[in-house]
């Protein structure tokens, strides 16, 4: 028991300081005193020479990667095809000179995730989340000058932050005890029905990506996002009924809030990178964590090129409907990204 409190008070110390770290760096990278701190990045960058090669991005990109592959849930008898579609726009481009007017450019963008289920009765399409967000994108004013790099070029190859007003929901409508049972007479047992109770809720989000090549990872993400009661798109936020029963976990706020994430790129012919990411509540802060490993491969790349992730989940969250729960999931999919 020693060993695992240990652990679990290393744990509550070691991942806010990071997190606090990654979130402060903005604050230096604009500061008046950064002239230096920019000096060392361009010096970095004409070291790094072709290594970090960049391409310029298109307006329409994706945000999350696209993704469509099969997925187990622990809960679940048998697995189900799951796909996102993810993508972004950026807003008043020609207005803002392209976007290099105050190293700013606002972006609306959405990602949308489903799930088909071949093992139910006319094999269903699930909605699981539908998130569309409206974001400001700061770059680091070193992106500007910096020898090889051009503002809105590859964002995996730029320091950047955003700050974003975002909705999230699984779309569905199941919201009173008279409708569950519906879904239940309709679909023929409780654990489907499960899958169509209305969740629901607004945030304000912010995120850091920094590179860290230096540290021999390729970069980090840091992300809190602070869920509100009552929003402008979700009027009350849909986390608990009492109809459900009680449990321990009625608030998103408990099991997601603060997100941070290590990525790694190999950039061997057929192993192409990997990712370690830790998420958590600011609401019980370090009690429902969940842990996340994905890693990329191109098996076929000289045929077809297509990358593709293999991962492993524990924790919350995979499902919006039941984020309360703790489970593990695992899955195989191909990835599609504007830029990898």
């Amino acid at each position: 028991m020693q060993g695992v409190n240990g652990a679990r008070i290393t744990h509550r110390i070691v991942v806010p300081a990071l997190l606090t770290a990654v979130l402060w760096f903005p604050c230096a990278g604009h500061s008046e005193e950064g002239g230096q701190v920019v000096q060392d990045k361009q010096q970095s960058t004409e070291e790094a020479g072709n290594r970090h090669k960049l391409r310029s991005l298109p307006l329409l990109a994706s945000d999350e990667p696209n993704m469509l592959g099969w997925t187990r849930d622990v809960y679940e008898k048998q697995g189900f095809m799951d796909f996102t579609l993810s993508m972004r726009y950026p807003l008043f481009y020609e207005a803002l000179d392209g976007g290099y007017r105050n190293n700013m450019l606002p972006f609306l963008s959405f990602t949308g995730r489903m799930g088909q289920y071949f093992s139910r009765h006319s094999s269903p399409v699930v909605t699981k989340r539908f998130n569309p967000k409206l974001f400001l994108r700061f770059y680091e004013p070193s992106a500007v000058s910096a020898p090889g790099k051009e503002l809105w070029s590859d964002d995996n190859g730029l320091d950047y932050y955003d700050i974003g007003y975002a909705h999230e929901s699984n779309g569905q409508h199941v919201d009173s005890p008279a409708l569950f049972d519906a879904a239940v007479a309709s679909y023929g047992s409780p654990a489907i029905a499960q899958d169509y109770i209305s969740r629901g809720w607004d945030y304000l989000g912010y995120k850091r990506h920094l590179q860290m090549h230096s540290y021999g990872v390729d970069s980090l993400d840091g992300e809190v996002r602070y869920f509100l009661r009552h929003g402008l798109l979700q009027a009350t936020s849909e986390e608990y009924n009492a109809w459900e029963g009680p449990r321990t976990i009625t608030r998103i706020s408990q099991v997601d809030g603060l997100r941070l994430k290590l990525n790694f790129a190999f950039h061997r012919k057929w192993f192409k990178g990997a990712s370690l990411s830790v998420t958590t509540g600011y609401k019980s802060f370090g009690r429902h964590d969940t842990l996340r490993a994905e890693m990329d491969f191109t098996p076929l790349s000289d045929l077809f090129g297509v990358p593709i992730v293999v991962w492993g989940q524990t924790g919350y969250n995979n499902n919006i409907a039941q984020y309360y729960r703790r489970a593990w999931a695992v899955g195989i999919a191909a990835a599609f990204e504007t830029f990898k």
